[in-house]
């Protein structure tokens, strides 16, 4: 039995593995990311222009229109807060409407 037993060097070894594997699982599943519920500006703009394109005058609902709203979402910008399409625009840098409608959600222009 005397042959089998593990060196020392490679129970630390194994040890800090098992660390930096840790380490690793709490960044990707969220501990060192931003504010836990919410989702990133660009996927939020995506979904707003979904919900725009499904709504009843497609691309010629206002841009903040409680049918553009995002769930899950709420960011502040331009001394604005909510969750719409407006914000989610706002928050990706168009800074007027049709801009973003055309250019963010691919509408035609207007």
């Amino acid at each position: 039995m005397r042959g089998m037993s593990l060196p020392i060097e490679m129970i630390v070894v194994i040890a800090v593995a098992v660390l930096v594997l840790v380490v690793i699982a709490v960044f990707f599943v969220g501990g060192a990311g931003g504010q836990i519920g919410t989702i990133e500006d660009r996927n939020a703009l995506t979904q707003a222009c979904i919900n725009l394109a499904l709504s009843r005058d497609g691309c010629r609902t206002s841009w903040d229109d409680p049918v553009t709203r995002i769930s899950g979402y709420n960011a502040t910008c331009g001394g604005a807060n909510g969750n719409t399409l407006k914000i989610a625009c706002c928050k990706n840098d168009f800074v007027d409407e049709q801009t973003c409608k055309t250019n963010g959600c691919r509408c035609a222009p207007q």
